[in-house]
């Protein structure tokens, strides 16, 4: 008897087993927090064939580097009377870093005020009146500053960004200055 004998017969024999992994990756990466929270849970749900066989992955390994929920901000912008037929506010969601005039501009908001004269930074009609959340907006430049020293409410659009320091709240503002009468703003009882 040769102990080093290479002989399989009459003993088990080595037997290879190779598992198929399956994988499939879905990229999540700089997406908002609903369409992350929408793609990671768009994987196969376990499903059974016609034969009892197990079709879906028994495991499923995440990789996640980071998951944070962008801010949004709620911007209620209101139009002069004159302006239009019903309602004259306009609800919005924004989130936290936009630049108010570009995000107010891409949900269709129209500045269009004819007297109002034309911003040196954006070549548009871009003042805005602040009621309600000012502390949500960037800080002023000096420049904007000393444009708006008249009009402590007023920002110009252009300039600003909305979420300071990435929180969250809500924002009321007017829109389309010039157009508004001085019986308009007495109706609505605030400060312009």
């Amino acid at each position: 008897n040769n102990n080093n004998n290479n002989d399989n017969s009459g003993t088990a024999s080595n037997v290879v087993v190779e598992e198929i992994v399956e994988e499939i990756t879905k990229d999540c990466e700089c997406r908002d927090f609903d369409n992350t929270i929408a793609t990671l849970t768009s994987f196969p749900t376990p499903s059974v064939d016609n034969n009892n066989n197990n079709n879906s992955p028994d495991t499923l390994i995440f990789y996640i580097k980071r998951l944070r929920r962008w801010p949004k901000i709620s911007l209620t912008v209101e139009y002069p009377p004159a302006q239009c037929i019903d309602n004259n506010t306009e609800q919005l969601q924004l989130f936290a870093g936009e630049n108010l005039r570009r995000a107010m501009l891409n949900r269709g908001i129209v500045m269009e005020d004819p007297s109002a004269p034309k911003c040196d930074f954006c070549g548009g009609t871009c003042n805005v009146n602040v009621d309600v959340g000012y502390d949500l907006l960037s800080p002023m430049t000096t420049t904007e500053a000393k444009i708006m020293k008249k009009n402590p409410k007023c920002r110009l659009s252009c300039r600003t960004t909305v979420g300071h320091n990435m929180r969250e709240g809500n924002i009321r503002l007017r829109i389309n200055l010039r157009t508004w009468t001085e019986e308009d703003k007495q109706a609505r009882g605030r400060a312009f």
